[in-house]
């Protein structure tokens, strides 16, 4: 099974590196979605995502960190027939977030990507048969762990970090690994990796 990586808002697949590394480390194959946060609307970077999701690849799982996950909802809607297995969210605004729409009333939101200005109301969530979990930040004042949270969701964790510390702790790599096998976030290892796996 393939695990694509989708980044979030104002980054890169520079900021997937370190969390792809520990996959790949734990045998997961892994591959990286990148699209233009700061330009375009969230269809351009949804049609984007939707090919690589139907370029037939296989089994298909996907980790998205914040406005990524938007991106995912709304390529899912483009493209239901993917074989897609898991879905994992990381501090994802599902239906918005209280800072994108206090940020949309500042002198400079017209500077704002249209993609950013849906952060602020979320998007409809497609259902899809595919294991769904959710992992939010207890200290993130970006996207709280209630905005975060997904009803639907198979499996929540929070872990104590911030918004974009949340996809540098090796925390998530383990999570994201036992997810992938056992479907819950809390299932043990299957093998004692020792700590120097995840530096």
């Amino acid at each position: 099974m393939r695990l694509i990586l989708v980044h979030g808002y104002l980054a890169n697949t520079a900021v997937l590196w370190p969390l792809a590394r520990r996959l790949q480390r734990l045998g997961r194959q892994t591959t990286f979605f990148s699209y233009t946060s700061t330009r375009g609307s969230l269809d351009d970077h949804a049609r984007g995502l939707a090919r690589l999701l139907e370029d037939g690849a296989g089994p298909t799982a996907v980790l998205a960190h914040s406005l990524g996950g938007l991106v995912v909802h709304r390529a899912l809607a483009l493209q239901p027939e993917v074989d897609l297995t898991h879905r994992i969210f990381v501090a994802t605004p599902h239906r918005g977030c209280r800072l994108a729409r206090r940020s949309r009333k500042s002198p400079f939101a017209r500077l704002m990507s249209e993609a950013v200005r849906m952060a602020s109301v979320g998007v409809p969530v497609p259902p899809w048969p595919a294991h769904t979990g959710v992992v939010v930040g207890s200290r993130d004042r970006t996207v709280t762990p209630a905005e975060g949270d997904l009803p639907d969701a198979d499996d929540r964790l929070v872990l104590p970090f911030a918004h974009n510390e949340l996809m540098l702790r090796p925390n998530l790599a383990h999570a994201t690994h036992r997810f992938l096998a056992h479907g819950t976030f809390d299932a043990p290892l299957a093998l004692d990796l020792g700590d120097d796996t995840f530096r």
